[in-house]
């Protein structure tokens, strides 16, 4: 059967259905993020006089290395989320795409971000004294079982 056949009513009532999916599809507090990270965009683009839809990637650029000096990396990649997101809505090609965006957020990432820090390994030794002050009880028997098999098993968090 072709949609030719398929009566308007029909259409409409599946396109709410499909929009009210759509909207579903995002948390609340990922669409408030998204519209405050949007807001902090146009303002900036407002103050320097640039185009905020479609934005220049240069520009972002500029606003990612000036909003650098006071947000963290993770702050600025979800800005940079919300700036795309605004671009798709409206049909627009993201600028977040673009090699000068890219490199630029790669470098605030590099100088800005911290580097994990590796851990002292749990030692045999340690792992024993910590096994030996466990209550001897149910929870206690619990908790030395499960010491015991992370360590056996060289389980840890990834």
């Amino acid at each position: 059967m072709s949609d030719d056949h398929i009566p308007t009513t029909t259409l409409a009532l599946v396109d709410d259905e499909a929009r009210a999916y759509q909207r579903a599809s995002k948390a609340a507090n990922t669409i408030r993020a998204y519209r405050s990270d949007w807001s902090a965009f146009t303002s900036w683009c407002d103050a320097h006089g640039v185009s905020a839809l479609p934005a220049a990637p240069e520009a972002l650029a500029v606003y990612l290395a000036e909003a650098a000096r006071t947000l963290k990396p993770s702050t600025l990649t979800r800005r940079c989320s919300s700036i795309s997101m605004a671009h798709q809505v409206a049909g627009h090609e993201s600028p977040t795409r673009s090699i000068v965006v890219r490199t630029t957020l790669a470098g605030i990432r590099r100088e800005k971000g911290t580097a994990p820090v590796q851990k002292s390994p749990l030692l045999t030794a340690d792992l024993r004294g910590i096994v030996a002050e466990l209550p001897d009880s149910i929870a206690g028997a619990r908790d030395r079982a499960l010491l015991l098999l992370g360590f056996a098993g060289a389980l840890r968090e990834l």
